[in-house]
Parts: structure tokens; sequence; C-alpha cells
């Protein structure tokens, strides 16, 4: 119900409504026009403000922590090896976030003047134990040279690197189940599109591809991957692994050095199935042995009991392998007392 007061007073506020609306539309119109006649001069504002906003933030992060350095980025000519140098290297986001003292590493790829034959080697195979420290190694290495690409210090005593075209990574293990897609296609579906896509001038890090399927056949997949990475594409790459077969085969390559993540191994006093993993978290010449599993799953609290039965499961699988690896070099030697010395080695071998 209205009383004829307030349908007038309606009225009035509808016609003010409109009017409202007319003047604002006229209003904006017009503020609209005038900015764009001026589209120019904002626009190189709004230049000058980012990059001056992106040099503050630089600026301070370079004061942020301690051994900060200013990266050089080199040109290098079509017949030279592209290459990477970070002596003392941190990754960036784990200096806030550690509790404890960052270890600092030295990663050094296809450098010819490093005084180390591994670091004068492309292609680096990366070991070691479970949460040793791989998988931080390379994330570092990709962070510390977008930041020296970008034009930012970097946390390292020195960084020289030549110009990286592109960074490829295959990090870390995931599913899209939406799209049907399965770990270990998604791990191929990566792997090739650095194949693809990846030059001589690209910085790529892949970690322990392979691991969606069998054994056997990521070992093979894994082998063929770093031998085109090595031989075709000459890339700078990280391959971190726990393929020790894989170490094997390219222990003695032109163009693969072997690097892994150092620790100290204490033998328990009362049981030698037990042993205590330190990490070191120095990343060094050589390759790792053992991938030491067995401490990651103490680590979880897996029932001990369930711990010393894999153990023993996997020095069985051990002996199987070594076995298998005497009788096929066997088949290679025709020299009868080398035969005969490798027969007196597996007489003395405990295989039950």
């Amino acid at each position: 119900y209205y009383t004829s007061e307030l349908r007038e007073l309606l009225e009035e506020l509808n016609e003010s409504e409109k009017k409202k609306e007319l003047a604002l539309k006229d209003t904006t119109s017009s503020l609209f026009r005038h900015f764009d006649s001026h589209h120019e001069t904002f626009q190189r504002v709004l230049s000058c403000l980012s990059t001056l906003d992106v040099l503050l933030s630089f600026t301070a992060y370079s004061q942020s922590c301690a051994d900060m350095c200013r990266p050089i980025i080199l040109q290098i000519e079509n017949d030279q090896q592209p290459f990477i140098n970070i002596r003392d290297g941190k990754h960036p986001c784990m200096l806030e976030k550690a509790t404890s003292t960052f270890i600092p590493n030295d990663i050094i790829l296809a450098d010819k003047s490093s005084n180390e034959e591994w670091q004068t080697k492309p292609l680096v195979l990366v070991t070691g134990p479970n949460m040793g420290g791989k998988s931080t190694l390379m994330r570092e290495t990709a962070v510390l040279a977008i930041l020296a690409h970008v034009g930012s210090y970097v946390p390292a005593v020195s960084c020289t690197m030549s110009v990286c075209d592109r960074i490829f990574t295959r990090l870390g293990a995931s599913d899209r189940i939406m799209a049907g897609e399965s770990t270990f296609f998604v791990e191929l579906s990566e792997a090739s599109s650095i194949l693809r896509h990846a030059t001589r001038h690209s910085l790529v890090l892949i970690d322990e591809l392979g691991r969606g399927t069998s054994t056997f056949d990521g070992t093979a997949i894994a082998c063929s991957v770093v031998n085109d990475l090595a031989n075709r594409i000459q890339c700078r790459t990280l391959f971190s692994t726990h393929y020790h077969t894989l170490v094997d085969d390219f222990e003695k390559h032109e163009k693969v050095g072997l690097g892994h993540m150092s620790c100290m191994i204490e033998k328990d006093e009362e049981t030698s199935t037990k042993e205590t993993l330190v990490f070191l978290y120095k990343f060094v010449e050589g390759s790792c042995p053992k991938s030491h599993g067995f401490n990651a799953a103490r680590l979880a609290n897996i029932p001990e009991s369930i711990v010393e039965l894999a153990q023993t499961k996997a020095s069985a699988f051990e002996r199987w392998v070594t076995l298998k690896r005497i009788l096929l070099t066997m088949k290679k030697v025709t020299d009868s007392s080398q035969q005969h010395d490798i027969l007196q080695f597996l007489s003395q071998l405990k295989l039950h």
C-alpha cells in the first residue's frame, strides 16, 4: 500500500536515479577519453615504476644475507662448450627456512678450467642416499641460474656461466588423474619435451627418471635419455638417479661425470644390520654405492621387523645380481687362467 505522498516521492527518486546514471555515464566516457589521449605517458610511467620496483626488490634481496655475489653471464662462440661454475652456492628459499646452517655446494658443469676432471663434463650423474639433498641441489641450480639471468645478485661466493637459452626440469612425481595420465606417462612426456626442444645452450635438470615403472624398464629408459643428452645434445645436465647400473654404464664416458651427495655410515655395535646415516649434504666426486633406503624407512617409523626382512631380501638380490654379472663376464673371457681365477672367486662367495 502506498500513500499518494509516498508515490510522489518514489517518482522523484526514480527520476533522480536516471539523471545520476546519465551524468555518471558522460563523466566516465569523458574520463576514459582523457586517459586514452595520454595512454603512452601512463604506459611509460607504469614501465618506470615496474623497473624501479624490481630494482628495489633486487637491492633488498642482495642485502638480506651474506655471501652474495654479482653473477657473470658470458656470450660464448658456437664452437665453445656452454658451462656453469657456481662456487659455494646456496638455495635462496632455504636460507630463511633452514633450522640450521645451510651447507653450500659447488655446482660446476663443463668448465674446462676446473682442476677436477668430473667438473669438465657437461653431464653429471648425481647419486646419493634418500633424503641426502639431491633434489634440493638440482632446484638450487635452477633458481640460481634464473636469478643470474634476470640480473639479481645470487647467494654464492662466485657465479659464472654462459647464457642459458632455456631451463628444463623433470622434478618430482605426480599424475594427472583428470587427463587419464599416470605418473610414468607424465615423466615420459616431460622427458620427451626436453629431448625435442633442448639445445647445447640449455640447462637440463632431471630427477630420478624412470621411477614410475619397473626397475629394468626404468633403467633402460634412463640410460637412453642420458646417452642422447650426452652425445647428441651435449647440454649442461644434472641427472639424479638411484639406478646404480646406470652409473656403471657411463662411468668411463668422455662426456659424463659422476657426483654424489656425501654421507657417513655408523654401524650399530649390537647388530650388523642396523646402521645410522649422517647426511653431510656436500656434492663431491664419485658415485654412492647404495641409496640407503632402509635408513629412510626407519625415519618413517616402519616397524623394525619389516625393515630387517627387507634388508635380508635386498642382500639376497644383490648376491644374485653379482653372480649374474660374473657369469656374463666369464662368457667374454677366453683366457683359461682368468676363468680359473673367476671360478675360485665364485667358490668363496656365500650365495645362500
